[in-house]
């Protein structure tokens, strides 16, 4: 951990109390934490633990037990209950039904979260949980995206992409709520918070990114996470998406291939890849059922 340490240690002691204080705006006593095992999902169970919530992690999979195992892990390190559960591709392909029927979405990314949130708010429905909330909007905020590293040196450029990403974030948050209501699950996002966001967008860009070639990145966030009682290997675990830790992307994959949806066929039906020719499949299966009920 040494070799992470700032020097600046006022940034970190500021960035904690706004965590907090954005976590304390989520107005409920009992919620679930949508969880990866991740630095971002622990810092907010962990900040939602030390208000005094109840807190319930809640972990999807889709092609093994790997990532849940991590998560696992990490509940356990952290004194948390973990609700979790690893989906069939029959279960994949009800939730990519119901979810095309509620998300407008333009980017493939954002049907993958969307139908990886349609089971963990399933998953909350069925335990009683009323409000989940995630961390999302970290990633913008820190550079935990690889793209950051192209621009570590340039703080205005990438403070102009930050806000980009999380207007984006924001939008995307406006889709996944309509899933959440599908299950009368209230769906909270505290790190989209307009005074966090004004905040995060604040800190030097060198606390958070330290050159074209870090890997890691986010270090102020992930100093902040160790000192608030994130596990050291937590804290340093490298960015995930949600939709490759879950393994919804392999599975998505996985079930296109079952359906007969081969590149070589993709490509002549003329889609990038095997997954868009599927969705896009369903999605005119859908819209012809629309014109046959009308």
């Amino acid at each position: 951990m040494e070799a992470y340490k700032l020097r600046n240690a006022d940034f970190i002691e500021s960035l904690i109390e706004k965590i907090r204080e954005a976590v304390k705006e989520i107005s409920v006593d009992k919620l679930g934490v949508s969880f990866s095992g991740g630095v971002d999902s622990s810092i907010l169970a962990v900040s939602c633990r030390d208000l005094g919530k109840k807190v319930i992690l809640i972990t999807v999979g889709f092609s093994s037990m790997g990532d849940i195992d991590i998560s696992k892990k990490v509940s356990r390190e952290l004194q948390l209950p973990l609700l979790y559960r690893v989906l069939s591709l029959e279960d994949l392909e009800k939730g990519i039904e119901f979810t095309l029927k509620t998300v407008k979405f333009d980017r493939l990314v954002l049907l993958e979260l969307a139908v990886g949130f349609y089971f963990v708010f399933k998953i909350a429905f069925e335990h009683g949980i009323r409000t989940v909330a995630s961390a999302n909007g970290l990633d913008e905020l820190f550079c935990g995206y690889d793209l950051y590293r192209k621009y570590s040196y340039d703080e205005k450029q990438a403070t102009e992409i930050m806000k980009t990403l999380i207007e984006t974030a924001r939008k995307d948050k406006a889709e996944i709520d309509k899933v959440a209501a599908l299950w009368n699950v209230n769906y909270e996002s505290p790190f989209l918070s307009e005074e966090f966001v004004r905040f995060a967008l604040d800190i030097p860009l060198r606390y958070k990114i330290r050159g074209e070639d870090d890997e890691l990145r986010k270090h102020v966030l992930r100093e902040a996470a160790f000192k608030i009682g994130v596990p050291q290997s937590t804290a340093m675990r490298r960015k995930k998406a949600f939709q490759y830790s879950s393994g919804i992307h392999k599975a998505i994959s996985k079930l296109a291939r079952r359906k007969g949806y081969t590149k070589k066929r993709a490509k002549n039906l003329g889609y990038p890849g095997e997954v868009e020719a599927y969705i896009k499949a369903m999605l005119n299966c859908k819209n012809a059922l629309s014109q046959a009920a009308k």
